[in-house]
C-alpha cells in the first residue's frame, strides 16, 4: 500500500446494504473530533455483532481479522494484531471473526483465504491484507488507515472495557446441570449440544471432563485405569499418561479389552487438556506403540 489513501472500493463480494452503512464522507460530517466511546477494543464477533461494527465505524476505524482455529498463519498473525491494537490506545478496534462459525459473514466479505484482514471506515469495507505479516508492516498499514480515517473525520477513541465472558445459549442447560452437581444430567445436555453443533469443542471437552469426573466419583476400584483417572484429576498429568501408556504397551496383542480401555481413557484426557505440550509428547509415544 502506498501514498496516504486506502482503496475505497468494496472488498470481494461485500454488500452491507440494509446494515446501516454510510459513506466515509457522510460520517465526516456527523462525528465530532475525538469522540469517546466505551467497550472492548479487541472483541470476538459473530453475525449478530455486524450491525454494531458498522455503527462503530462511523466513529473510528474497525479492523476485522478473519481466522479459523486450524489456520496456523492465523495463529501467528492474531497476537501481532492484538499487540498493535493495544499500542494504538483505543484509536482502532479489532474484531475477530471465526470463519468456521460465521461462514455467511466470510461469504459477505468475499473471504477466499485466511487470514484476511479488512477495515470498516464509515460503514464501508476496505481491504488491508491477506496472510501473516510482520509487525512493522502491520504498523505501517494501520498508520495509513488512521490517516484515511482522520481525513474522513473518524477520530474517535474507544475507552477499553473488556467484554465479559459470553455464554453460548446452547450451553446454558449443560452449565446449569454442572452448577447443580448433576454430572449425568450435564453429560446428557452436552451430548444434545453436540447433536446440534457437532464441531462444538467446548461440548466435546466438557463431556470428556465430566465422564472422567464421574468415574473418579463412582468407579474408583484401585485398578491402574482408576489410578490414572485419579492422578489426572489431581493434576498429575504425566503420571496418568505414563500409567495408561504402560497398560497399552503391555496389553497390545494380548489383551484387547485392556488395550482399548486404556487407549480410550488416554484419548479422553487428551480432549480434556486440548492444546498442551504434555499431550503432544504422550501422543508421540502412543503413536509409536500403535504403529
Amino acid at each position: 500500500m502506498s501514498g496516504e489513501s486506502l482503496p475505497a472500493d468494496t472488498f470481494g463480494a461485500v454488500s452491507l446494504e440494509g446494515v446501516g452503512a454510510n459513506s466515509a464522507s457522510a460520517a465526516a460530517t456527523q462525528v465530532p473530533s475525538e469522540t469517546g466511546v466505551t467497550g472492548p477494543i479487541i472483541r470476538d464477533v459473530d453475525e449478530a455483532g455486524l450491525q454494531e461494527l458498522v455503527e462503530l465505524s462511523q466513529t473510528l476505524p474497525v479492523v476485522i481479522d478473519f481466522w479459523a482455529d486450524w489456520c496456523q498463519p492465523c495463529k501467528q498473525l492474531t497476537p501481532i494484531l492484538e499487540d498493535v491494537i493495544r499500542e494504538l490506545d483505543g484509536r482502532v478496534v479489532l474484531a475477530k471473526i471465526d470463519t468456521e462459525a460465521n461462514q455467511q459473514l466470510s461469504q459477505m466479505f468475499g473471504v477466499q483465504s485466511i487470514p484476511t484482514v479488512v477495515a470498516l471506515i464509515g460503514g464501508r469495507p476496505v481491504p488491508l491484507f491477506q496472510g501473516a505479516q510482520p509487525k512493522d508492516q502491520i504498523v505501517a498499514v494501520f498508520n495509513e488507515l488512521l490517516k484515511v480515517a482522520a481525513n474522513a473525520g473518524l477520530t474517535g477513541r474507544m475507552v477499553d472495557v473488556p467484554a465479559g465472558p459470553k455464554t453460548n445459549p446452547l450451553h446454558e442447560a449443560a452449565l446449569g446441570a454442572e452448577d447443580a452437581g448433576d454430572l449425568e444430567g450435564a453429560i446428557e445436555q452436552w451430548a444434545k449440544v453436540l447433536a446440534q453443533a457437532p464441531k462444538d469443542q467446548v461440548a466435546k471437552e466438557s463431556i470428556a471432563r465430566l465422564q472422567l469426573a464421574k468415574r473418579v466419583r463412582e468407579d474408583s476400584d484401585g485398578s491402574e485405569l482408576s489410578l490414572a483417572d485419579a492422578a489426572f484429576v489431581e493434576g498429575n498429568v504425566e503420571a496418568a499418561f505414563d500409567t495408561l501408556l504402560d497398560v497399552i504397551a503391555r496389553s497390545k496383542g494380548s489383551d484387547d479389552a485392556a488395550f482399548e480401555a486404556a487407549r480410550e481413557r488416554l484419548l479422553e484426557m487428551f480432549t480434556v487438556l486440548g492444546v498442551d505440550p504434555r499431550v503432544k509428547a504422550a501422543r508421540a509415544r502412543l503413536s509409536s506403540l500403535l504403529f
